[in-house]
Parts: structure tokens; sequence; C-alpha cells
């Protein structure tokens, strides 16, 4: 769980630092405005009625629209003069931005009759996935339009570039490709436009990009975060530029220098944001002239280590410096030095954080003395944390963690941080060493004291921290929870106290907290589970020692992450878990959990649309396969193995679960045959029914399992899966890789493996069933297979020649069948395979030779009565083809025995010339007169050679 740290750091404290000084953003009115004295338009207020009709759920919302005043309705604005609607404001709230949940249905025709409109404010609804319509750009006096994460779908209609009026137009989204415009050129006509946001619109075709919005001239603020941008300019021959303020082309790929560049001659910027653009090079040195830039972000682009140029420090009216993710490397102090140094220093937020810098801080401020945001985590910073840094008064944030800093941290430190907000200081070698009765002087909202070590008993100088909001203080040795803890942070968002050594009970309270997110795993509480906080979304209570039966009543209609799994927790899953709506992943895996699922089939019971994963791993459940995954058409991970279910697998499962990637129902007494609709599951990658009942033949369909035959093996359903989604809690992406790294097995290669990243895992695991028939021929086209398990059925016929196509297959099991015929010469182009057995079928003939099947043992060839040739003992005789006299082995054994053969047959020709000497000496006085002539004439050869060469060594 100390992982949670790196994404708070990462999004949150980033946030939060760019918040402090970013000027409030141009927002709609309220929706309730005031009175008008005149009364309104009949034929307008008809329309606003038919806009009521046209969404799903408006008595919400709009409960207020009845009567005959119009004027006076919620979100409508009238002119006192004519009595025209001119304001519609229908902005949901905040959370509506991401849940989508206040209007639902579609625009209706009837808005092109409120003709007088100036103010237009649809965003944050929810519009089924609708096209923009084109009637939006019939509207001659608008000059506010927004209508950003509204889940429009498709192309951005060019008719907005009719609405020459316009000043503000706001479009973004809450993700990428949602929206896209193949071009720009319909903005031009937008000469009044001063704020512009497209960001997440995809704007990959859009090549000409940067003309068109220097064709707009009033523009002040411009945001093209994440819209796909590829190309750019140096320069532009004239530039209209000359109001622009703010520039945001963050998250784009460029792929090109950073200077030169157009947007460096924009004097009148204030602020520039160029995170992860990918640019590289040296930032230019005239942005020194650039007087008004107030704000600067280099983020995720591969610039120099020296990157800031010495006339970076004319810079006087910078605000913010934000590095982080740049790659910029050095020592912390000489980039310090190089800050811009001016009478007035206005730097407040400094972000260095995710680089290289390495070294210890400086040791005097210098140009930071106004600080309210230092963050400097994820480096190599090493050193005490120098003194200068706890004299910052106005300091809001301090932001350390992640680094090899070293030292004692003392509340004389703390005691002038009067103003702290957000302190993070984890994962370093510091200590904090307070008195037990210390008050701080400061009210914190953010506390991330990972792996430090406060305990074993809970830090009591943070229990008058009761406004946090933020609390990860997990893997801290602690091991005691005061009472007064589930009080004192009742109204905290996310609270992690994993990784430790806490013991007892959970407190029947519990269900009064405040929590979003809360990390309870690997610790020691006992006890039963109790009812979850309302308002809990992320809910992590694995590995303990919970026992019991599972609530009744969760409680939690917003819960989207449940994970008990590794508890000691028995009876059976309530059937309350079906009005779980919103719920993602279930795990309850390792459990003593009995019964069958809840079917969930009763009508007041709505389909859990959301739910991608579920893990019911080693428990005692029983029934049939889980009606329930009928209503679930985004799953993705199913896992239902060591229990004793049982009945055949349903037919419905290729069409009702198209998404499914792992299906694990291993250990279990499922029956019957195989469904060839499993091989209508496109997504399907990891297939595990081992050790069941199945009877029957294996499907031929299984070869049309595409996710198989992918040569990556990644399924992108299982990286969203495993991923934040979009709208999902900050923080619980976190636990979805550790929720299934550490129960995840798969029997491969021999042995049973973990595996964390599980979305590379491409498997096919039939064993132990009783399965009949032949191997699919054509099952060489999965070629994305990883493992291969067969054995232990009674599969008969030959090994199809197509198996040589497996070229990533690393194990292959086929033992314990009843296959025949010869081993294919294909597989030995399996350069991949560190595990095979074929034992224990009839196989016959030469072992294929090549680069793998020579390096297997004998005994995964054992078995097969007709097989001959190496690593067995019984050599292949004969002229046939299938026992050739001659047998390669492949490891240099061959040789061996042709160098033994010679040996003995000199040796026996040896001493057959040996005792024919011995008893025939004529034949002997001839043999001794042979040598001697031989050693004379070797002899005078030998003087001969030697005089010659003195003779020229003599003359040279």
């Amino acid at each position: 769980m100390s992982d949670l740290g790196i994404l708070v750091q990462g999004t949150l404290i980033v946030l939060l630092c760019l918040l402090l000084s970013f000027p409030p953003p141009a927002t709609a009115s309220p929706l309730h405005e005031p009175a008008s004295n005149v009364s309104c338009v009949t034929y307008e207020r008809d329309a606003l009625l038919s806009i009521k009709e046209s969404l799903w759920e408006p008595s919400v919302n709009l409960s207020s629209w009845q009567g005959e005043e119009c004027c006076t309705w919620k979100g409508v604005r009238c002119s006192y003069k004519t009595g025209h609607v001119v304001k519609l404001n229908l902005r949901g709230s905040a959370q509506d931005c991401l849940r989508y949940s206040t209007y639902r249905g579609a625009i209706s025709h009837s808005l092109v009759t409120l003709q007088q409109l100036r103010y237009l404010d649809l965003s944050c609804n929810s519009f089924n996935w609708s096209e923009i319509p084109e009637f939006i750009g019939s509207f001659p006096s608008l000059r506010y339009l927004n209508l950003s994460y509204s889940l429009f779908y498709g192309r951005v209609c060019p008719q907005i570039g009719n609405l020459s009026k316009l000043a503000y137009l706001d479009l973004k989204l809450p993700s990428y490709n949602i929206l896209y415009s193949s071009d720009l050129r319909w903005l031009s006509h937008l000469s009044s436009l001063k704020h512009l946001d497209l960001s997440y619109i995809n704007l990959t075709t859009a090549l000409d990009w940067v003309h068109e919005i220097n064709r707009i001239p009033n523009l002040s603020k411009l945001y093209l975060k994440y819209t796909g941008l590829r190309s750019t300019v140096s320069v532009l021959g004239q530039s209209n530029l000359t109001a622009l303020e703010v520039l945001d082309i963050s998250q784009n790929y460029f792929n090109t220098t950073i200077a030169p560049h157009w947007f460096w001659n924009s004097t009148s910027l204030t602020s520039l944001n160029l995170f992860r653009c990918h640019f590289y090079g040296r930032i230019p040195e005239y942005i020194g002239n650039m007087a008004s830039l107030e704000e600067v972000y280099f983020g995720g682009n591969n610039l120099m280590s020296n990157m800031i140029p010495s006339n970076f420090k004319n810079l006087c009216n910078l605000k913010i410096l934000e590095l982080s993710g740049s790659n910029t490397s050095g020592d912390i102090s000489e980039l310090m030095e190089r800050l811009p140094n001016c009478t007035l220093n206005k730097m407040q937020v400094l972000d260095l954080g995710d680089n290289m810098l390495g070294g210890a801080m400086p040791s005097s401020p210098g140009p930071l003395t106004n600080l309210t945001c230092l963050a400097l985590p994820q480096n190599k910073l090493t050193g005490p944390i120098p003194k200068w840094i706890w004299s910052l008064t106005e300091l809001l944030i301090l932001d350390l963690e992640r680094n090899e800093l070293h030292g004692v941290v003392t509340e004389d430190h703390l005691r002038s941080l009067t103003n702290l907000k957000i302190l993070s200081l984890g994962h370093t070698l510091l200590q904090i060493k307070v008195s037990p009765n210390w008050v701080p002087p400061f009210k914190l909202q953010v506390v991330t004291l990972e792996g430090l070590q406060l305990g074993p008993a809970f830090p009591s100088w943070l229990r008058s921290q009761t406004s946090l909001g933020i609390l990860l203080i997990a893997n801290t040795t602690i091991t005691t929870i005061p009472d007064w803890f589930w009080v004192a942070f009742s109204r905290a968002k996310v609270v992690d106290l994993s990784k430790n050594q806490i013991t007892g009970a959970l407190p029947a309270t519990l269900e009064f907290m405040a929590a979003e997110t809360m990390a309870l795993s690997n610790n020691r509480f006992t006890g039963a589970v109790p009812k979850f906080p309302r308002n809990i979304k992320g809910m992590y209570l694995s590995v303990n020692s919970l026992s019991g039966s599972l609530p009744s009543d969760f409680g939690a209609p917003l819960l989207q992450y449940l994970s008990i799994y590794n508890n000691s927790i028995s009876g059976s899953i309530p059937s309350s878990l079906c009005s779980l709506t919103q719920l993602a992943l279930l795990d309850l895996s390792g459990n003593k959990l009995t019964g069958e699922v809840p079917s969930c089939e009763e009508d007041s019971n709505p389909p859990m649309h959301n739910l991608n994963v579920v893990n019911l791993h080693t428990n005692n459940l029983s029934g049939e396969f889980p009606r329930v995954f009928q209503s679930c058409p985004n799953l993705v991970f199913v896992d239902l193995s060591y229990n004793i279910f049982s009945g055949d697998l349903p037919v419905w499962m290729g069409v009702k679960l198209p998404y499914l990637a792992m299906l694990r129902l291993r250990y279990n007494m499922f029956s019957g045959q195989i469904p060839i609709e499993i091989g209508k599951i496109r997504e399907l990658q990891f297939l595990d029914l081992a050790h069941n009942n199945f009877s029957g033949s294996v499907p031929n369909s299984l070869v049309n399992l595409s996710a198989m035959a992918r040569t990556s093996g990644h399924s992108d359903v299982l990286y969203y899966a495993f991923s934040n989604r979009q709208g999902a809690h900050l923080y619980n992406s976190v636990y979805l890789s550790i929720s299934f790294g550490e129960t995840l097995s798969v029997l491969t290669k021999g042995q049973q493996l973990v595996f964390i990243y599980i979305s590379d895992m491409v498997v096919l695991d039939l064993s132990c069933n009783s399965l009949t028939g032949v191997i699919p021929r054509d099952i060489g086209g999965l070629i994305g297979l990883r493992s291969l398990n067969l054995s232990l059925n009674s599969l008969s016929g030959a090994i199809p020649e197509k198996f040589g196509e497996l070229k990533q297959l690393e194990s292959l099991d086929l033992s314990n069948n009843e296959l025949s015929g010869e081993i294919p010469s294909s597989m030995t182009a399996l350069t991949s395979l560190s595990h095979m057995n074929l034992s224990y079928n009839n196989l016959s003939g030469k072992i294929p030779t090549g680069n793998q099947l020579q390096t297997f043992d004998a005994s995964d060839y054992i078995g097969n009565i007709g097989l001959c040739g190496y690593p067995l003992t019984n050599n292949c005789t004969g002229n046939s083809s299938s026992r050739p006299t001659h047998v390669d082995h492949g490891d240099g054994s061959e040789d061996i025995s042709l160098y033994v053969g010679l040996a003995v047959g000199y040796v026996l020709g040896l001493w057959v010339v040996f005792c024919v000497m011995l008893f025939k000496k004529r034949w002997r006085t001839a043999y001794f007169r042979f040598i001697e002539g031989l050693q004379d004439r070797i002899y005078v050869a030998v003087v001969l050679r030697w005089t010659n060469l003195k003779r020229k060594l003599g003359k040279t």
C-alpha cells in the first residue's frame, strides 16, 4: 500500500500547489438567478418545457419549472426590457462532472426558439453519448457556451464557428477521444473569443492548429491539454496573439526541440504549461525577456540538466516553477543558485519532484523566502533538512518524500510552520521526535509519513489534526490504535494504516466515518467486519484475522472496490451485495465462505454494469456458475477456483460476457462439455478449467480466441480494469494491482508461480478432466500462448504439425493422454520452451533433433514405448526414417562414441602387430632396421637445415 504516496505527491500535491497561485477560473453563475420584473414570452416558456420533457429525469433539479412565469425558474434569466430568455444555466455540480448523474437525455431542438440567448451552460450533464447538435450554432447573440463534461460523442460540429459574438467556449472532456475535430478552421470565425478550452478532444489530424489559433486576436486563455497534437511551428510570420496570457498544451507529443518556438514570442504570457510535451534541448536564452511570465511548467520533457540559462534570473515576475518529471539532474544547490533572485522575490511554488537531483540542499534560501509550496519528492537528496526551510512561515506545502534525507525533526523545527497544510516526509530516513503532549500550531489537511518509524504507539501529536482529509501512515511499525482515532479522523477522506501490526477489533462506529478510501490491510485486526462508512468507495481489509460473517447490509451505496481476501470470513455472501451497483472490484478470496453466490434476479436489483473483477477463489462456495454474471456485461476477470461449484458452464457466457479476459475455474466440480460459445469471447486470453469433470472433445472454436493470437499478449481490457479509470477515486488504482498481485498464481513451467502483471499472461489449461477426441488441428493459430496444458485427459490422435507456430510458448504439458504418432519436427522451432512434458502417451518414432527437444529430461518422454533417441536410452535402429541408425543427440555424445571406438581399434591393432613381431624373428629384425634407417635420415636432414640457417643469419 506504500505506493499510494506516489499517487498523492504526483497528482494531489502538484494540483494543490498550482491551485494556490492560479486565478479563479471563469465559472457559470449560480443556477438560482434573481427574478425578472417582466413576464416571460409564451413560446419561450413552451420551449423550456419541451427541453424539460426531453430529459429523462427532469424532476430532480427542475422542480421549479412550473407555472406561467418562466423567468423565475431555476437556471433561467430573462431580459429586464424584453422578457426574452437570455441566460440558461443547467450546469451540474462538481461531482456530476465525473458521475454524469444530473440530466440524462438529449438536447431538444426547441432550444433554437431561445434566439436571444447570450449565456448557455449545459456542462456536467449526461446527454447519452449523442452528438453535439448542429443547431447549437444558431444563436447570433450567444457570448458564453459551456458544454464540458456532458458526454457528447463524435465530431465537434463546425457550426459553432457561426457564433461570431462568442467570447467563452469550453468543450473539455473527462477523458480522451470521445469528441474529435479533424481541423480547427471553424475557430477563425470566432474573432471575439477570449477563453477556449478543448482539452482531451482528439485533434490528431489538426495539423495547422497554430495558424488557426493565430487568427483569434482577442484570445487570452487557451487550453489544449492532451489533445493528441503532434505538429507545431517554430515561428509565426505575424503573431496576432498579443493578448494571450495562459497557454496549456501539456501532455501532447511534439518530439522536437523546445527552441525556437512560436510561444516564446508571446510576451503577454503569465502561465505556460509544457508538461510532458516531449520537447528536448535547451530553453532559449531570450526567455529572460518575457518579463510578464509568472508561471512556467516544463515537466515531462527531456531537457538538459543545465536547462536553466543564466538570464533566467531576469524573470522577476515568476511565481510558479514546475519542473517535475523532466529528467532534470545535477546538484540541487547549483540549480537553486540559478533561480531568479530579484529585489522583490515573487517565487511562491517550487516543484522539482520526480527528477534525478542529488546532493544536499543549500544552506540559505536565496530567492525562496516567500515560498508557499516546496515540493522536491522522488529525487536523490541527501543530508538533513536545512534550517531555512523551517523558517518559511508562509509555507503551506512541504513535500520531501522519497529521498535519502536523514536527521531528526523536532517540535522546535515544526513550531514556525503555522500555516502548514500538507506535510509529506514519507519514505525517507528522517525521524520525528516530539513530546507526547505537544500540540502543533498548524491544522494539516494532508499527512504522508509512510515508511517512517512512528510506532509502536500511534503518534499522539496527530490527535489535534481533526481537519485531516488524507492520512497516509502505512508501514510505520504501529501496533495499537487508540479509541480516539476513529473520532478524531472521522472526517478524513483517505485513511491508510496498511502494513502495520495493528491488533484489536474494528469499531462499530466505522459506518459514521466520512472516508471514501480506507486501507487497513496487512495488519492483525480481529473480530467481525462492521458496517462500512456510507460514502466509502474503496474498502481494503485484506490479510488480517477477521472472522464471522459479512454484514447483512454493507451500507455503502457508492462502494467501488471491496477487498477482504485472506481472512477467516465464514457464512454466505449476503444478498445485499446486489445493491452495490457501483461495484467494480470484488475480492473475497482466501476465506471460508459457503453457499451459493446470490443470483440478484429480483426486479428491485439493478444490473451491476460496473463490475470488472470478481475473485472468489479458495472458499467453500457451491452451486452452479453464478447467474448474476449475466447482468455484468463488463466483467473482465472471474476467478472461482478452489471451490465446489458444479453443473454445466452456461452457453450465454459467449454473449453476455464479451470483454471477459480471464476465466479461472480450476479445482471445482464443473461437468458436461466445454461450450463452443466460449470461442466467441474475443478478449479471453486466460482460460483455466483444470481439475474439473469436463467431458467431450476440446472445442474447435477455441482456435478463434483472438486474444490468444496476439503476438504481444497484452490485453487492453485487463489494463483498463486494473488501472485508475476515469471518474474513479484518485487512490483506488494502487490497490487494484495489489489485490490480485498477491493472490493470482498459475501452474506453469512445472511449478506454481505468482504473477503480479497478469495482463501479459496468455494461458490455456484444460488439464485433469475427462476430455476425449483430438487436439484441434489449428491450435497453432494461438500464437500468443505462453502456457498450454492438456495433460491428464483421454485425448487421442497425433500432435498437430502446427504446434511449431506457437513461438512464444514457454510451458507445454500433454502428458497422460492417448496421443499417438511421431513428435512433429516443427516443434524444434519452439525456442522459448523451458518446460515440456509428453510422458505417458503412445508416441513413437525418433525424437526430433533441434534446439530445445534434447534439453529436456528423459522423464518428460517416459511412458511412450515407441519413442527412441536422446535423451531416452533406447537408440533408434534400422533404415526407416522413423528409427535411423545414426542418431544426432545434439550434445556431442555421438563424437564421444566415435572417439572411444577409434581408441579401442587402435589398441587392438597395436597388440596384433606386437604379437606378430614377438613370435616372428625375421619380421622383428626388419622392423628395427627400418627404424634405425629412418632415425639416420632424420638426423642428417636436421643437421643440413641448421647449417644453412646459420649461413643465412651470418650474411644478414
